[in-house]
């Protein structure tokens, strides 16, 4: 499962890309234009870090201090490999510090600081200083208790400082063709349930979009943009899939059997049916998948 989970971050950074609302970015990057350089980054839950490089070849900012952290030792320190050979394949300066890397080339001179941390022992670390720019989460906002920690993670921002939080799922999960429409919407009900009931309610939930948006309209910042930014999969008119994005929806089908696999309201006979006739139309590139997320950006007051 280990690897399997990193095989599926690698696998979604394409999809990411192509997903991530331009709108909602392109307001980030003109309030950045007010800050000082270095810019300071924070951000939480960096997996394999795809969110530095992608940042990196957006433009983000000329220079930056970035501090990335997860509490998943083995993704960091495959991060750290993967941001070496990202920079050696782009012919750009690559220098080692203890845990710290300069990235360094095409008008950019980036610090970034890897660490396996745990995000509440990290906001402890900063309950004092509160002094970065920015703070970002990627596919992270969903995973977590958000009324208890949304104010956490914010509480690393200076004044103005400003939040980016992206592909915060909202409720939509799809399956095209579709097989049985009376059971696939059971289907989907209960593995929403089951995101909403993970770990007795307090890691994540299905409708993490919609009750982001209001609880940070509830404290004291301002939205400044939200969009969508919906995961959307395809095959191409070869009956394959781009990049390793089949395996990426080898790994849905998987997360959802984990989590409904002999529960009491689902007929299992027609899930396992299911299961294989999806798996099948991924093999013969037919499957097509979509789920509804948003961006939000924001400024705390």
């Amino acid at each position: 499962m280990a690897e399997s989970f990193s095989r599926y971050l690698s696998a979604k950074k394409s999809i990411d890309d192509r997903s991530l609302n331009f709108r909602v970015y392109e307001k980030l990057i003109k309030e950045i234009a007010n800050f000082a350089l270095p810019l300071r980054i924070a951000e939480i839950g960096c997996g394999l870090g795809t969110m530095i490089e992608r940042l990196w070849d957006w433009n983000l900012t000329a220079r930056a201090a970035y501090t990335a952290i997860d509490r998943d030792t083995g993704l960091i320190q495959e991060a750290r490999v993967r941001l070496e050979n990202f920079a050696q394949s782009r012919q750009l300066t690559f220098l080692k510090t203890g845990d710290s890397s300069r990235v360094k080339g095409e008008g950019r001179d980036w610090l970034v600081t890897l660490k396996d941390i745990d995000c509440h022992n990290f906001y402890q670390g900063q309950a004092l200083e509160s002094n970065f720019d920015l703070v970002l989460a990627h596919a992270f906002m969903d995973l977590i208790d958000l009324p208890r920690e949304l104010p956490r993670l914010l509480s690393v921002l200076k004044p103005g400082g400003l939040y980016y939080f992206t592909l915060n799922f909202d409720g939509g999960t799809n399956f095209f063709p579709v097989i049985d429409q009376q059971f696939e919407e059971l289907l989907i009900k209960l593995y929403h349930q089951s995101m909403d009931d993970r770990e007795g309610g307090t890691a994540g939930h299905s409708q993490t979009g919609r009750r982001l948006l209001d609880a940070v309209t509830r404290l004291e910042n301002e939205v400044l943009a939200v969009g969508s930014s919906n995961w959307i999969i395809w095959p191409k008119r070869s009956r394959s899939y781009s990049a390793d994005e089949a395996y990426f929806l080898e790994y849905i089908l998987q997360t959802i059997y984990l989590a409904l696999a002999g529960h009491p309201d689902l007929d299992q006979k027609k899930f396992q049916s299911w299961l294989a006739r999806r798996q099948d139309q991924i093999r013969d590139g037919e499957l097509i998948f979509i789920a509804h997320q948003l961006d939000i950006c924001g400024r705390v007051l």
